[in-house]
């Protein structure tokens, strides 16, 4: 190992940028505040010709308030943190095991079901499109949109990319527009500019609908393989159900990591880091470019109280609006599958070989006879 890397700190030549794997080092960082969350505004490799076609996509994207900091950040956070807060959530549960139960619903009664487009992508997309203020937008389209966001902050130097995810900023625009005023929606909070609220909608959309996809099939698979079914359904398993979530986030955090800039020459768990430099921060407790998918069955389930002093909804005042709202989504449909589907077993899975979005690229569920049948 280098002299200027640690086991905690290590520089990747050929990504130009450190990464953080240890769980302390990486809480920190998360509360450093000479690393900038800025981290766009010079990282759109785009060429001049495309700049100026995509203007629109990069003037959104660098509003995002996830990507500033300090009073910035705090500023625009607020404007919906209370679409977030405690007793909104609460509020939400009737909708949500609702929404549960619709999609449970439109399920066979038996078989072999791949759940990742028939469960869990259409309970994340029907929650966060009430929210957002989109009810009756297709769920294929919101992740379309939420996946073209991801592409070209993946790859921002490809052409198609660029276009492609203007292409869905417009789309929104035009969807949002045409919402009812006066609802209680996160579109109708932002304060500003249309670009303002198009900028933190399309934010929400990116970082919360794959995300909690993810987290709910890597949860119902860890509940299926440990045989938890009978644990966490009902009001006495809403406990244990807690439990397994927190769980499946320190083990499986849907997102591997976020990026930092560094402000000022510092130092890392060690290591010197230069002004300027990039900086990969994990969020799984290890490095998270070595990852591998989740041993079947996983680890054994610990019963006992839940668990968060893991990072996979961050650390700080970066830590995730959403994250409340993600834990009910995946409660919501573990009790919800094991009502009506107690005995139903893994049938067969792939795991995604995004390192960055972790999650089952296909989930294959047998299905038992739904209860009461």
């Amino acid at each position: 190992m280098p002299a200027s890397e640690t086991a905690a700190v290590r520089h990747y030549q050929d990504l130009g940028a450190w990464v953080v794997a240890d769980k302390e080092t990486a809480r920190a960082a998360l509360g450093d505040a000479s690393l900038s969350s800025r981290t766009v505004e010079n990282g759109f490799y785009l060429p001049a010709g495309l700049r100026e076609e995509c203007a629109e996509l990069l003037d959104v994207v660098s509003r995002w308030f996830v990507l500033r900091d300090g009073e910035d950040h705090l500023a625009a956070r607020r404007a919906i943190q209370p679409m977030f807060s405690p007793g909104k959530i609460r509020k939400l549960r009737g909708d949500i095991d609702a929404i549960v139960g619709q999609v449970l619903d439109e399920l066979p009664d038996s078989g072999v079901v791949d759940v990742v487009p028939r469960l869990t992508e259409q309970i994340s997309a029907r929650a966060l499109a009430r929210l957002l203020g989109l009810p009756g937008t297709g769920v294929d389209e919101l992740h379309r949109w939420a996946r073209a966001l991801a592409a070209f902050l993946a790859a921002s130097y490809r052409k198609d990319h660029a276009r492609a995810a203007q292409d869905a900023l417009r789309q929104m625009r035009v969807r949002f527009q045409a919402g009812a005023d006066g609802e209680d929606t996160i579109w109708n909070r932002v304060d500003g500019s249309p670009e303002d609220r198009l900028a933190t909608c399309s934010m929400v959309l990116f970082g919360g609908l794959e995300t909690t996809t993810s987290l709910m099939g890597t949860a119902l698979w860890y509940v299926l393989e440990n045989r938890l079914v009978e644990q966490v359904t009902g009001t006495a398993g809403a406990a244990e159900a807690e439990s397994v979530v927190e769980r499946v986030l320190e083990l499986y955090p849907p997102l591997g990591h976020v990026a930092r800039s560094a402000d000022a020459d510092i130092e890392l768990g060690g290591c010197p880091v230069s002004r300027g430099d990039l900086v990969l921060v994990s969020l799984t407790g290890r490095d998270p470019f070595e990852a591998t998918p989740p041993p079947t069955p996983p680890p054994r389930h610990t019963p006992g109280a839940p668990r968060a002093d893991h990072l996979a909804f961050g650390h700080g005042m970066h830590y995730c609006s959403g994250a409340a709202l993600a834990r009910l989504e995946t409660v919501a449909l573990l009790d919800g599958f094991g009502r009506r589907h107690p005995q139903a077993r893994v049938h067969d899975s792939t795991w995604g070989t995004n390192r960055t979005y972790r999650g089952f690229d296909r989930l294959g569920v047998d299905l038992s006879p739904r209860a009461g049948k």
